[in-house]
């Protein structure tokens, strides 16, 4: 293998910075580009010139000259619609997907109800959405899938499974059997991180450097933000903060066992000799004012303030970000769960916020943001995603 030279290396460096700025401004010129990045004009347009070749830059024409006067800019912006990027999130009863632009634009989500727990039932429905997918008016097509996973992750392959059975099938290579593109795995509270990092509104203050994405749905998760970079642990197994053990009623449980909204709804669905619930249905209880359901439900906001309470004083992030399907549906239980954590008297300044989206809405938008920088060859650097 040809090893570079340092003025490769250079020219890689800034071929980097130029798509990254591209990336955020959205209508820009090559002169303010450079100004921007303090580098040559000529170096710019150099760049520029080579990334029109690809595709990947759109131009807009004449813009308006500045106040001063002068020569009247070339407009131009990156080509976003260069290709599409997928996004799979595979949970305990759906598959749901996304296409988006490069820039994170919605092109169409679905959600598909999981036939089977197998998880060659879920490649077969993988394989189907993407063989029925058009070019949807792009240069190149696909470029890339990612596949958000409610487990570790290592080595981009998924190390266990709660909810599908895995029986040692590869569904990493059988997805590279069907489409030569990129491909990433990555676990579903990791994503809502990297959504959180990339989508979040930070139009009124600086992005956040170090944050943690608490989850708690089917199990309880963790992602984390450490210096704007995913946190991942040995082997991947960062942020499993469900299977943490607590003593109760003179036994040990994980944590997943008594506060992840599946115990919480399989404790009620019992109370109510029912042998399943569903969120919906769960939710009624709550707003009906059933007595037994209420009773549970403060135990439970209880338990999440402590969680949060306890992951602010290993980590202290500047913010944690809560996600439940459940009680995002009752701005008074969010509140009351704010309050709990406030009274526990955290040290430093780490504030409790509830993500603008659903979990699974999350978790999609960080393999977008994965799997686009991916393609870009932009992973490391501070990208502003539109929704």
């Amino acid at each position: 293998m040809t090893q570079k030279t340092d003025q490769d290396v250079m020219r890689e460096n800034n071929k980097k910075l130029v798509l990254k700025t591209l990336f955020n401004a959205g209508q820009t010129s090559r002169s303010s580009i450079a100004s921007t990045i303090r580098l040559q004009k000529s170096t710019v347009s150099s760049i520029v010139r080579e990334l029109h070749e690809a595709g990947l830059i759109e131009e807009l024409g004449i813009g308006e000259s500045t106040n001063s006067g002068g020569r009247r800019p070339n407009l131009i912006q990156l080509n976003y619609r260069y290709g599409y990027v997928l996004a799979f999130d595979m949970g305990a009863r759906h598959l749901r997907y996304s296409v988006n632009y490069l820039n994170g634009e919605v092109i169409q989500k679905e959600s598909l109800r999981l036939i089977g727990k197998s998880i060659k039932d879920v490649f077969q429905m993988m394989e189907k959405v993407i063989s029925g997918l058009p070019n949807f008016a792009t240069k190149k097509g696909l470029l890339g899938i990612a596949v958000s996973t409610h487990a570790p992750v290592y080595n981009n392959e998924i190390r266990y499974s709660p909810f599908l059975e895995l029986d040692s099938f590869s569904l990493l290579s059988a997805l590279q059997e069907v489409v030569d593109v990129p491909i990433r795995f990555e676990n579903e509270a990791n994503l809502t991180a990297i959504s959180i990092r990339d989508f979040w509104n930070h139009s009124d203050e600086e992005p956040l450097t170090n944050l943690v994405a608490l989850n708690i749905h089917n199990g309880i998760g963790a992602g984390t933000i450490i210096k704007e970079q995913l946190y991942h642990g040995l082997q991947g197994l960062a942020g499993e903060i469900g299977r943490s053990v607590i003593w109760k009623d003179k036994k040990v449980y994980r944590l997943e066992e008594l506060y992840s909204e599946k115990a919480i709804i399989e404790k009620i669905a019992q109370h109510e000799k029912k042998s399943d619930l569903t969120v919906d249905e769960f939710i009624g209880l709550i707003r009906s004012g059933n007595q037994f359901v209420l009773e549970v439900v403060d135990e439970w906001i209880t338990a999440i303030a402590q969680i949060t309470y306890n992951l602010v004083q290993y980590s202290a992030p500047e913010a944690v970000f809560l996600s439940s399907r459940s009680l995002a549906q009752f701005p008074e239980l969010l509140e009351r769960i704010s309050s709990e954590y406030k009274e526990l008297d955290p040290l430093g300044e780490t504030r409790l916020e509830f993500t603008e989206h659903d979990i699974y809405d999350s978790s999609l938008l960080g393999g977008v943001a994965l799997i686009s920088r991916q393609v870009l060859g932009l992973e490391s650097q501070n990208l502003v995603f539109k929704k």
